[in-house]
């Protein structure tokens, strides 16, 4: 066992390698995944970087060492109950009157305490000092009225974590190196390059990412806007992922801040499901910043404007998936499915099939499809609805289909697709609707956004589905 406060810490080995950092001889086995439990509270007040919660603020500094690590991961139990106590083999982190039975110094803001086992790693539990005043942001230090450094809660966990790793002082020896696990806290807020080198030290760099497909473009985001309803009217965002190897997607469902867009009746309280072919569900949200991916959503730089809304990152493997978008307690409202690739895998976002109700208005269904890469994307754009009547109450009976480019120009548009001017091409794909009143449009398109809507032929409303599919090998 072994106890590690900010200001006094013994050095067991050091790099000699040209670098300052400094280890304590001990480490987590190859394959681990330190899985740290959250019990830092609500900050009942608004923080400098925006949080109110002081779990969330600290929640990034588990991806900033995992981003650097290749052997093992951490990972994070937002607002665990989980009490600090060393030795009951769990990982815990919280504020205290004592480190650990001891007395905090003065100036000790955090304490971290180990045990390991012939140089194993068995638990890490880390306790703030609840006598100092803390906060959360980022850059320089900041000083208070008083001439006294404000705490940044978050950088003081980057250096706590950072012991429960295994990585001591590596300025106590009086050298100066440029290092968040200095004993003194400082204007480094991310890690250094010493950091990293020590961590690396004792669990290799992570893997390179596979190299990306050779296809010039790609469908890199695709998303649904409509009105959420209950039933048969919640929103059903349909994904197929094709390759030969997993991908890593971030589905969000949005709603409140749609608002500040210029909609109205957002969605006030958006829920999300995803589930795979079978029906069986893989994972669910409601509030992306109690989520235990909080830390991971917020790094994919996708997370979302508010904290209402939901979020998932998972990675799957090629088949496909459901997106199910609802009302907290069954309430209604416009509301956005999206799903972005985060990942650099072969396999890819291929189709997106979106089924809701389709009103006037706002409450049109709206598909937004994201190009990327430097050449042009086959796609077949369809919206379906007289094909769903055998199975779907209020089927609508003829949709309308328009394509419009980020600016809002008309690209095409369809209304009986065994009449348009693409009959062959869109017969040629294998992906012609069922019904003659449904529509198709068959697009080679630039890299850009783009916009899918669809109504119903003389105002009519009901349940439709849009889908975009990739014709691209």
């Amino acid at each position: 066992m072994k106890l590690v406060a900010c200001l006094l810490a013994a050095l067991l080995a050091s790099s000699g390698n040209g670098y300052g950092y400094r280890l304590e001889g001990a480490s987590w086995p190859s394959g681990s995944v330190l899985v740290v439990q959250l019990s830092l509270g609500n900050a009942n007040r608004t923080l400098l970087d925006g949080n109110t919660s002081w779990n969330a603020a600290v929640a990034p500094v588990i991806t900033m060492w995992n981003q650097q690590m290749g052997r093992i991961q951490t990972a994070a139990v937002m607002d665990s109950s989980a009490p600090v106590s060393s030795g009951d083999h769990i990982n815990s982190t919280g504020f205290s009157v004592t480190a650990f039975g001891q007395s905090f110094g003065s100036s000790t803001t955090a304490v971290t305490m180990y045990r390991f086992v012939s140089g194993t790693m068995t638990e890490t539990d880390t306790v703030f000092n609840l006598a100092l005043t803390y906060d959360s942001y980022r850059g320089p230090l900041q000083f208070g009225s008083n001439g006294v450094a404000i705490v940044d809660i978050r950088r003081v966990f980057l250096h706590e974590l950072g012991h429960g790793l295994g990585l001591g002082h590596p300025d106590s020896s009086g050298q100066q190196v440029d290092a968040i696990m200095n004993a003194l806290v400082s204007d480094r807020a991310v890690l250094a390059a010493d950091d990293i080198a020590g961590v690396q030290s004792l669990y290799g760099a992570p893997a390179a990412p596979p190299p990306p497909t050779t296809s010039g473009s790609r469908l890199a985001n695709i998303s649904t806007r409509l009105r959420v309803g209950v039933g048969d009217s919640v929103l059903i965002g349909g994904f197929i992922i094709s390759g030969t190897v997993a991908k890593q997607v971030i589905f969000r469902a949005t709603g409140p801040s749609l608002a500040g867009a210029g909609i109205a009746g957002a969605l006030a309280d958006p829920t999300l499901e995803v589930r795979d072919s079978t029906g069986a569900l893989i994972a669910s949200n409601d509030n992306w910043q109690t989520s235990a991916q909080a830390s991971q959503i917020a790094s994919s730089g996708l997370a979302p404007t508010n904290s209402l809304e939901s979020a998932i990152i998972a990675t799957l493997a090629p088949g496909s998936y459901t997106a199910i978008v609802q009302g907290r307690n069954s309430s209604t409202g416009v509301g956005l499915v999206e799903g972005y690739e985060i990942g650099t895998e072969a396999a890819k976002l291929a189709n997106i099939a979106t089924r809701g109700r389709v009103g006037t208005g706002d409450d049109v269904l709206i598909g937004g499809i994201i190009i990327s890469g430097s050449t042009s994307k086959s796609v077949l754009i369809r919206a379906i609805g007289p094909s769903l009547a055998n199975y779907i109450n209020g089927a609508l009976l003829d949709p309308v289909l328009e394509l419009r480019n980020s600016s809002g120009s008309v690209v095409a548009t369809s209304d009986n697709w065994n009449t348009s001017s693409q009959y062959s091409q869109i017969v040629a794909s294998g992906l012609a609707p069922a019904d003659s009143r449904e529509s198709a449009i068959a697009a080679t398109l630039s890299p850009g956004s783009y916009t899918a809507i669809v109504n119903g032929a003389a105002n009519t409303t009901g349940v439709a589905l849009v889908e975009v599919y990739d014709l691209d090998p």
